[in-house]
């Protein structure tokens, strides 16, 4: 694989910290290759805390609109501050096989996800987004604010996962403070998407790497595709056994009163471990995982064989689910968005004339996008 055929992309202030992470992650453990990592945000106030280094690309856009700082939690404004720029940060960005995308849903710079993965699809450039939902006690604006930007990513995107903030803590809620839940939170959103970057970039035995990837998202791309995933780390005996009840009791998993392994048609299991990994343990982990998943599940397995796994099984697992069916992994304003199956002819109809417009100039007035409804910009809930 070439240095710049997978790319890291964060969008937002929030993201960027966890982008840090991942960068530092990668620089200083052997067993994962050094990410290619760009943040962007308006806020050049992010720049204060970004260490740099090698591969490590900070950009600021929006500077003739916002002056360097932020949105103020409107995701027009960031979408609009991304157009403005837009021609400089693709050209940074290049020509990479795949692209992973990290936002915090929640704040405005979110809003430029949407013009971003269209460039990326215009280009061919394969796509997956991790996006964030806020907290609870974050409040109501926020979470209404991800409630706006998620059906956007689920409908440019070729693959998407909405990971609650509170899902990462596992049940650790009681004994951390707020700055160590943020903290916490970040690092375990890390070292799943580290696990998934050395996966990809590292293929071994049993080989799913970047080309692999790109034909999967390739064949499921009639419309974005939704997942959940989660990461373990077992050592010891039975190890393999343990990594499979972690797995299969993991809350990411349990998502609002939905079990995403079981509704899953697509899943991938990435094994990475030292040259002491056993066939046996291979069979025990795949025949375990298996036994959690429903009948309609096609499992692809990937491993990684380096030394700096000796004495550790480390496994990411990613459940992919049909267009047609529907999780409640981002709330009610994706229902409408993950209903591809079954259109009306009238929902057709609206969809094709919709297509026909994609190309127009948009209405953008001092910010403002005046071609979404009012509202959606104003947040007015609407009685159905």
């Amino acid at each position: 694989m070439k240095a710049d055929d997978l790319l890291f992309i964060s969008v937002g202030g929030a993201a960027a910290s966890v982008a840090q992470n991942i960068a530092q992650r990668t620089r200083r453990d052997a067993s994962q290759p050094p990410m290619r990592v760009l943040i962007l945000d308006t806020d050049d106030a992010v720049l204060q805390h970004v260490t740099h280094a090698d591969g490590v690309s900070v950009t600021i856009f929006g500077t003739q609109r916002l002056s360097g700082r932020g949105t103020g939690g409107d995701h027009i404004l960031g979408m609009s501050a991304f157009r403005d720029d837009a021609a400089g940060i693709m050209q940074q960005i290049g020509s990479p096989r795949l692209v992973i995308v990290l936002t915090c849903c929640g704040g405005g710079t979110s809003g430029a996800c949407e013009p971003l993965l269209r460039l990326l699809r215009d280009r061919g450039i394969a796509n997956i987004v991790f996006a964030t939902e806020p907290f609870a006690f974050e409040g109501e604006a926020r979470k209404r604010s991800a409630s706006v930007i998620l059906p956007t990513l689920c409908e440019t995107a070729n693959a998407v996962t909405t990971v609650p903030l509170a899902s990462l803590l596992a049940g650790k809620e009681d004994e951390l403070t707020a700055a160590q839940a943020f903290d916490y939170a970040a690092d375990r959103l890390a070292a799943g998407i580290c696990l998934l970057w050395t996966q990809l970039v590292y293929p071994g035995y049993i080989q799913f790497d970047v080309e692999h990837f790109r034909l999967f998202l390739e064949r499921e791309s009639v419309s974005t595709v939704a997942f959940t995933f989660a990461d373990t780390i077992a050592t010891g005996d039975q190890r393999a056994e343990r990594v499979v009840a972690s797995l299969l009791q993991s809350p990411r998993f349990q998502m609002r009163g939905v079990n995403c392994l079981m509704n899953a048609h697509q899943v991938i299991v990435g094994v990475l471990a030292g040259d002491d990994l056993r066939l046996c343990e291979l069979d025990t982990l795949m025949t375990g995982l298996k036994a959690g998943l429903g009948k309609q599940a096609e499992v692809t397995l990937g491993t990684v064989n380096h030394e700096a796994f000796n004495g550790k099984l480390e496994v990411v697992l990613l459940a992919f689910t049909p267009s047609g069916v529907d999780l409640p992994i981002a709330g009610d304003a994706l229902q409408s968005v993950r209903k591809r199956s079954g259109k009306s002819s009238r929902a057709k109809a609206l969809s094709a004339v919709k297509d026909r417009f994609d190309d127009v100039e948009r209405t953008i007035i001092d910010g403002v996008n005046y071609d979404t409804p009012t509202y959606l910009r104003r947040n007015i809930r609407l009685k159905r």
